[in-house]
């Protein structure tokens, strides 16, 4: 039967019409056979199948799952696949696929999805083991079974726990994923995919707020008091060395260490906009720390980024398989959100009015800091000139189409705009002042050009 599948799984990618029809039509016809679940998973398990097969197996199951499984999904066709034996070991073997030792992220991450569907139904009445037997493999399983098992955590957050199995296991859930993230000796993106299953359980957090004010206050308040330290330190953090560009996208060493940092940074930043979007109030007597880690990183990293991005043509935006962005470009682009959000926190607000009270007359203050950071990382880049060289009036469309194309120039004039909406007159004065000296000096003509665009950014927020 598994050779029959396999074959029908390969005619579904065929380019001929009919072959792949035909293919899907016999397929579906196996819905009524009660071993082609488990057929499914026998193939996503088998090291000899190739591998688009083997994801294209998991991902057939997903569907056959949805279709068949339970009466309570949407998409269920009225056949009820109900031999509860068989069921069970389907459940069994995909657990095992998803939290074996095998290195094999796009096998896992099928496997983790189809576990989350199942779960959706049946945890945790007929699933009971689910949930211990993952976190048993956070606390204490190989890289290869972690990285499973936090991408079935990363999948169960996401799409199964309803509001009281949520504030059952979230205590639980919250400190395997810290123990995680917080150890040193972990690779850096397994660290990164942690945090990021503890950003995932805010959105849980939101959609139970209104009714359940107390008890999310209480769990927030009481998780914070570990992650916010820790999230302070991995900002402090220096990044290891980018590798030689030629070795970039190599899968072990320094790539990988700089790809996993920079994750990891990434995530960090991206949990911190999630609970000050939620819970500003905790985050505010920590926010001038958290400011000043991210001007200090900002700063050290303008050097690094001006190579790869403003003289060179380095690949940004990228991803890696479980979807955590790794390139530098985007940590620059969150870590300026995040300087533009911090600002407007009380604290952070009174400590630069206080350094601006203190400085003396022509004295450089923190606004000059901040706009040499702003003209650093607005500077268009190599991949913007080229298309500035073919035809400006494409470049300046597609640069106003901001919710396309939000990059780190665009994020920067977002942050002149805030800074001048606080401080209109010092932010004009200043910038007029930064934009003369780098116009009479042998700045680049990027950096000039930088300029003119943040003054013109911050004189069209005045004019509207």
């Amino acid at each position: 039967m598994e050779q029959q599948i396999v074959r029908l799984l390969s005619e579904t990618q065929s380019s001929q019409d009919s072959l792949r029809k035909n293919a899907e039509r016999q397929l579906k016809q196996q819905y009524g056979n009660a071993d082609f679940p488990l057929a499914l998973v026998a193939i996503g398990h088998h090291g000899d199948v190739p591998l688009e097969i083997r994801q294209s197996a998991l991902l057939y199951l997903k569907t056959f799952v949805l279709a068949c499984w339970s009466p309570q999904f949407e998409d269920f066709a009225g056949q009820l696949y109900g031999d509860e034996a068989k069921k069970a070991q389907v459940r069994q073997s995909l657990l095992d696929l998803a939290l074996s030792g095998r290195d094999e992220r796009k096998i896992k991450s099928a496997a983790g999805l189809v576990v989350s569907k199942i779960a959706t139904a049946d945890f945790p009445d007929q699933w009971p083991e689910l949930l211990p037997t993952v976190l048993n493999v956070v606390a204490s399983g190989a890289d290869a079974q972690l990285h499973g098992a936090l991408k079935v955590l990363n999948e169960l957050v996401d799409d199964c726990f309803n509001e009281e199995q949520f504030f059952k296991v979230a205590q639980d859930l919250v400190k395997a994923v810290y123990e995680v993230a917080i150890d040193e000796q972990k690779r850096p993106n397994l660290r990164a995919l942690a945090v990021s299953v503890f950003r995932s359980t805010f959105d849980t957090l939101e959609m139970v707020m209104e009714d359940h004010k107390a008890e999310v206050k209480g769990f927030a308040e009481q998780a914070l008091k570990g992650w916010i330290p820790f999230f302070v330190t991995v900002l402090k953090s220096t990044l290891p060395p980018a590798p030689a560009r030629e070795v970039q996208d190599d899968d072990s060493g320094a790539a990988e260490l700089h790809r996993g940092s920079v994750a990891l940074k990434l995530q960090v930043v991206k949990v911190l906009m999630r609970i000050r979007s939620l819970f500003p109030a905790m985050l505010a007597p920590q926010s001038p720390d958290l400011f000043s880690a991210t001007w200090s990183e900002l700063s050290s990293l303008r050097q690094e980024y001006h190579l790869m991005y403003i003289e060179d043509d380095w690949q940004g935006r990228l991803e890696d398989a479980d979807g955590l962005p790794y390139t530098l470009d985007f940590l620059v682009l969150e870590e300026l959100d995040f300087m533009q959000a911090c600002l407007r926190a009380p604290p952070v607000r009174k400590e630069l009015e206080q350094q601006l009270q203190r400085a003396n007359p022509g004295d450089s203050t923190w606004i000059t800091e901040v706009l040499a950071i702003a003209v650093s990382y607005s500077q268009i880049t190599v991949e913007e000139e080229g298309l500035w060289e073919i035809d400006v009036n494409i470049f300046l469309s597609e640069e106003a189409n901001v919710t396309a194309n939000y990059t780190p120039r665009t994020a920067c004039g977002d942050l002149i705009i805030k800074l001048g909406e606080w401080l209109s007159g010092l932010t004009t004065e200043s910038l007029l002042l930064y934009t003369r000296t780098l116009y009479e000096s042998n700045a680049s003509w990027k950096a000039k050009e930088a300029a003119l665009y943040l003054l013109n950014q911050l004189l069209g927020d005045f004019q509207d």
